[in-house]
């Protein structure tokens, strides 16, 4: 699995009514295809009491110039991070440059809450 998602159960709150949030951290390896990488939520499906991400954003926690974009999926995994250059420019297709393997690079999770 190309992106890891680390999901401390103590960064996982869902003291809201209605939504679950959560900060995990992301893990780079392998290829980066065109389009972006699949993110799946099933690796992180036991400490979110759901099964609805509502809204994900994931940002570089250690001034890296790029930046990433998630994208909605149908399902839990099938969910896109795209990652693209400070100029602005989707990384190309091939081995995840070290910008990004070494990044640090935050997930926020948004979750309906299961009633």
């Amino acid at each position: 699995m190309p992106i890891t998602i680390s999901l401390s159960p103590l960064n996982v709150d869902s003291s809201a009514s209605n939504f679950v949030y959560a900060i995990g951290t992301l893990t780079f390896s392998g290829n980066y295809p065109t389009g972006g990488d699949t993110v799946d939520f099933m690796q992180v499906a036991d400490k979110l009491p759901s099964t609805q991400i509502v809204q994900a954003f994931a940002e570089s926690q250690n001034g890296n110039s790029g930046y990433y974009v998630a994208i909605a999926g149908s399902a839990l995994n099938n969910w896109k991070l795209k990652a693209f250059s400070g100029g602005g420019t989707e990384i190309s297709a091939g081995a995840y440059p070290a910008s990004v393997t070494t990044d640090v690079v935050q997930l926020a999770i948004t979750a309906r809450k299961l009633l």
